[in-house]
């Protein structure tokens, strides 16, 4: 998956809620997805940053950690879902 601004990881997250709570309640994976949406917010911050000196490479390692932990957390509500 690749997402390029904080507003498209943020409608992921809303499709990420709304799989998790297909999955009988676990604290760890909620845990998870609050974590980032923290990271949305701080990657939101720095694209007004980056939008201003115009320098877009500050964002590029933050959104593939973001893209890394969305897919890593994709996997584990699959694996929740598939042992129900």
């Amino acid at each position: 998956m690749k997402l390029t601004s904080a507003i498209e990881a943020s409608q992921y997250c809303d499709s990420l809620r709304r799989e998790l709570s297909l999955v009988r309640y676990n604290p760890d994976l909620h845990k998870m997805l609050k974590n980032i949406e923290g990271m949305i917010t701080e990657i939101s911050k720095k694209e007004v940053t980056c939008r201003r000196s115009k320098n877009f490479k500050l964002i590029e390692a933050p959104l593939k950690t973001l893209c890394d932990s969305i897919d890593h957390l994709e996997k584990l509500i699959l694996i929740a879902r598939l042992m129900e």
